[in-house]
């Protein structure tokens, strides 16, 4: 069976007796198009698709970056960062668009800790050691 015309005959089908016995929801779904249907290779399910898309923060990263260079305490910066409500996922992509290092493994803590860090707490780091030393006299 390797004509198109038999195989398009052959595979609607099998589409036709799976859409006659879905439940009456789905099937509405189907029809108003707030549900679709999906080819699923044999052995296996579809190939993921890019996670990125996804993943990325609800929040434009300036403003993030803006907000945090605004904060001077880091424990601020870090509840300011756990308030945006991210995933790991938005936390991995917010820290590599503010070029901030952190493992791959990490957990949503780490996360937190880090970009607080590294945009807050070493910025003051530097301005405090930026300082000239009090005079004794």
């Amino acid at each position: 069976m390797t004509d198109p015309a038999e195989l398009t005959h052959a595979v609607l089908l099998k589409v036709a007796l799976f859409i006659r016995n879905l439940p009456t929801d789905q099937l509405a779904d189907l029809a108003e198009g707030t549900a679709k249907l999906e080819l699923v290779p044999k052995g296996g399910r579809p190939a993921p698709r890019s996670r990125t898309a996804a993943a990325k923060p609800p929040v434009p990263v300036e403003q993030v970056r803006a907000d945090l260079v605004a904060i001077g305490d880091t424990a601020a910066a870090r509840q300011y960062v756990a308030d945006l409500k991210l995933t790991v996922a938005q936390l991995k992509v917010l820290a590599k668009e503010l070029d901030v290092a952190v493992a791959s493994s990490a957990k949503k803590d780490e996360f937190l800790d880090k970009i607080a860090y590294v945009m807050v707490g070493r910025r003051a780091n530097s301005d405090v050691l930026g300082r000239p030393a009090p005079s004794l006299v």
